[in-house]
């Protein structure tokens, strides 16, 4: 009986260290911020899908780190572009995922004073399902 479960131990732990391994050549993390994307890499509860899924939110996202940078225009733009992300990659993945990546993404102070700029945009925006194009996105 001992062996069985001391096998199972170890097959189990091979098997979630192969998912780490794999994971990188599978999912492409190229425009991701390298912090992000080892936080997304080497959480368990990350499956392959949540992932790419996470990965491609986290490069939109990460626009918004330059938003001081950015015209009034733009960053209004830039609102509603997190606005729609957020709503397209929520359709797929819960939004504690999604929390969890935007705070990796903006954990350093001057990084969350250019996130509240843009969340305060994003709440003026006046956006609903119906008007809303998550077709081809995540």
């Amino acid at each position: 009986m001992k062996k069985d479960f001391s096998l199972f131990i170890i097959l189990s732990t091979v098997a979630l260290s192969s998912c780490q391994l794999i994971s990188p050549m599978i999912t492409n993390y190229n425009g991701v911020r390298r912090d992000v994307a080892a936080y997304i890499n080497s959480n368990l509860l990350f499956s392959l899908k949540d992932r790419e899924i996470l990965v491609n939110y986290a490069k939109g996202q990460q626009q918004i780190l330059t938003a001081d940078r950015l015209s009034p225009t733009a960053q209004q733009n830039l609102a509603l572009e997190r606005a729609e992300g957020r709503y397209c990659a929520s359709q797929h993945i819960s939004l504690k995922k999604l929390n969890l990546v935007d705070h990796q993404i903006f954990a350093l102070p001057e990084h969350q004073a250019n996130w509240q700029h843009i969340h305060n945009l994003q709440m003026q925006i006046n956006l609903t399902p119906e008007n809303m194009n998550c077709e081809g996105k995540f």
